[in-house]
């Protein structure tokens, strides 16, 4: 990915992530500080509601597991397209 698409992607998910509640907000910058750490893997962040603790994302480069792993440790409810945290 070029920088500027990483801009791009970041700008993005932050849009996304602020609009969880507190809790969903802190968890779901844990796992995209977690994933894209060296580079590692990059997700797109959509469909989050105002308040809510989920957020649909698409896999856009890295390795796939490695985001489920992460977000599995963490505490994240997770399928193909959407991350869960535990409503609080």
């Amino acid at each position: 990915m070029t920088l500027q698409e990483l801009d791009e992607l970041y700008e993005n998910n932050i849009k996304e992530i602020n609009k969880l509640n507190t809790y969903s907000k802190m968890i779901i910058k844990a796992l995209l500080q977690g994933i894209t750490t060296n580079g590692q893997a990059y997700i797109r962040l959509s469909g989050a509601i105002e308040g809510g603790n989920k957020v649909n994302y698409t896999h856009i480069e890295g390795e796939k597991t490695f985001i489920v792993t992460i977000a599995k440790a963490i505490g994240l409810t997770v399928n193909d397209t959407m991350l869960e945290t535990r409503y609080v």
